[in-house]
């Protein structure tokens, strides 16, 4: 029996910041074995994003858990040539360099399908790997920016960042994606493919429903106008915020009135449609704040529930994991590395009933494993010990 569903495959991680290692960390979860490559010096960026962790950032942790780290300095020569050793019997190689830096390193595909013809190949970029803004750096803010995406989530008028890396996180979800349908294409070819990820097409795919009228002829979707007579955002009398969100039928209209105590707006002829609702979707919410601004959400939710209508409190990071539904998910889970002690991370969000994902390790410190995957390709300690004196790893 497998302890997981990739189990048996190897993935080299040569990519840093968020869409790269949370890919490599969604494999690692299923069971694949993942070696990350690192700078010997600092590392992945995110190792240093809370100095007060010495290089074992919480956010590190919860990218990169499930993979060994091995640290090479790619701008040497003879640690490109380790990289080598190790793409050619590899099954994936996972990097998020700019086209012209992977260049520079001598890791295009058509070069390593040479070396190893079965490697599937997944590059993160920016905007692609052609087209005008092939060589400019990219990131997530940018991502969402340039596909259109921030304007559905933020004020145009005084603009701010969403507080979560949408399309970083997407794009890695996508590049995992594309690499086990790969896999899969591999297993009735034998050959392995390239796999070109970037952030602005992910951006784009991720509002592609939202975007849809628009591209169709109708209106451009907005804050404004998504979707109006269905969802309401709502405040109780202590200014905490709830949410919402009613299916389109009458049953649901009615449900929500007399969840806030409105039993004499049901049957005004001026919200009897769905149509109508939408229409008048700003005398709703007007209406509907006047009434639940009135008591607690304490006191609504609970009343929302007994009419069956979807709704939810807006929860601070610090309200989430008290959610009754979310401890009974069993998040937080907790993994422990033998030096660094215990980490809470959330974990993949798949469950599988035959190769659930698990944590099979802790995210590395840096270099940890880089002499155990050295004696794998054949150096002995005092090759490793001139590597290291040379600056190599």
């Amino acid at each position: 029996m497998i302890s997981g569903a990739l189990e048996g495959f190897t993935c080299i991680d040569v990519s840093g910041h968020v869409a790269g290692p949370y890919a490599g960390s969604l494999l690692g979860d299923l069971g694949c074995e993942v070696i990350k490559v690192e700078l010997p010096n600092g590392g992945d960026t995110h190792r240093g994003r809370n100095p007060k962790y010495d290089g074992y950032g919480p956010s590190f942790r919860a990218l990169n858990r499930n993979k060994k780290s091995l640290t090479l300095n790619l701008r040497d020569k003879k640690a490109r040539e380790i990289l080598s050793k190790l793409l050619a019997t590899a099954d994936i190689f996972l990097e998020n360099f700019r086209p012209p830096t992977r260049q520079q390193l001598g890791l295009d595909y058509d070069e390593l399908a040479k070396l190893n013809p079965q490697l599937i190949h997944c590059s993160i970029s920016g905007y692609g790997q052609s087209g005008p803004y092939r060589d400019k750096p990219g990131f997530d803010t940018i991502g969402q920016a340039l596909s259109g995406m921030m304007s559905l989530v933020t004020d145009l008028d005084d603009p701010k960042v969403a507080g979560i890396s949408f399309v970083d996180h997407s794009a890695g979800i996508f590049a995992a994606h594309g690499i086990m349908a790969a896999l899969l294409a591999r297993a009735k070819t034998g050959v392995g493919q390239f796999i070109d990820v970037s952030l602005l097409q992910v951006a784009i795919a991720f509002i592609e429903s939202h975007v849809s009228d628009y591209l169709n002829g109708g209106e451009a979707v907005s804050r404004e106008n998504f979707p109006k007579g269905r969802i309401y955002s709502l405040l109780d009398c202590d200014k905490k915020p709830f949410m919402v969100h009613l299916s389109g039928h009458n049953q649901a209209w009615e449900g929500l009135l007399k969840s806030g105590e409105l039993d004499e707006r049901v049957g005004d002829p001026r919200f009897a449609t769905r149509k109508q609702r939408s229409d008048r979707h700003d005398e709703i919410v007007t209406m509907l704040r006047a009434a639940f601004v009135k008591k607690r959400r304490d006191y609504w939710l609970p009343r929302l529930d007994a009419n069956n209508i979807p709704n939810a409190p807006i929860n601070t990071i610090q309200e989430v994991f008290d959610n009754p539904q979310i401890k009974h998910l069993g998040i937080p889970k907790q993994i422990e590395h033998p030096k660094m002690g215990v980490s809470n991370l959330v974990g993949s969000p798949i469950n599988m009933s035959g190769t659930p994902p698990q944590f099979f390790r802790p995210a590395p410190l840096l270099g940890e494993n880089t002499e155990e995957i050295l004696a794998r390709l054949g150096y002995d300690g005092n090759a490793v010990k001139d590597l290291k004196t040379n600056g190599v790893i």
